[in-house]
């Protein structure tokens, strides 16, 4: 059966324009999820740092004055985080997808140390008119090793924040920096990839 030549270009034209729809929407959906985890990561990142560097006035207040008595850690508790210090997580925390597992697992952990941090150091104020003096010693030791945890594990996802790059944003700066590896087929068959073929090699 002839079918006539207007019929196949209409329906040639047809399929390329929903081709090129589909592209184009995959495209535009690849742009938004990366301007989205851009975004996200760089507020994300402020959040920890500032949160970093508050772990660390609190440490050394703490060890200067409630290790050695001077103030209760109930007045210290005053001061260690304010409602609004993990508010880019708490209302963001459905986009931690956005992240590769292995850096989604590292904030997640770290914001469940702040967590239990804060309920310790809740303990310990409470514990502080108790009359068992070793009791409260020991808490005030676990809280400071489980204090240096958290500030340590806040400065590594500091550290991983700022070198995480999503693939798609990593494969484009690599294009438009023309970094693609140059890839040299040499005579024999063999591929070798950013060195020059030796003509003498075996």
């Amino acid at each position: 059966m002839h079918v006539p030549i207007s019929a196949l270009t209409i329906f040639a034209s047809t399929v390329l324009s929903a081709a090129t729809s589909y592209v184009t929407s995959r495209i535009s959906q690849q742009r938004q999820r990366l301007i989205t985890s851009r975004t996200y990561r760089q507020a994300l990142l402020m959040e920890v740092r500032a949160l970093h560097n508050r772990l660390l006035e609190y440490e050394t207040a703490y060890v200067k004055h409630v290790m050695t008595g001077q103030i209760s850690g109930d007045q210290l508790l005053k001061i260690l985080f304010q409602p609004g210090d993990t508010v880019v997580f708490t209302n963001n925390a459905s986009s931690i997808g956005l992240f590769d597992r292995r850096t989604a697992l590292r904030v997640l952990r770290f914001y469940s140390d702040v967590r239990a941090m804060e309920g310790r150091a809740v303990v310990l104020s409470e514990a502080a008119s108790s009359a068992d003096t070793e009791f409260v010693r020991r808490e005030m030791r676990n809280h400071l090793t489980q204090l240096r945890q958290v500030r340590r594990r806040a400065h590594f996802l500091v550290r991983r924040l700022r070198a995480h790059r999503p693939l798609t944003e990593r494969l484009i700066r690599w294009g438009k920096r023309g970094a693609w590896p140059q890839l040299q087929i040499p005579t024999d068959g063999r591929r070798r990839s950013g060195r020059a073929v030796d003509d003498g090699a075996p």
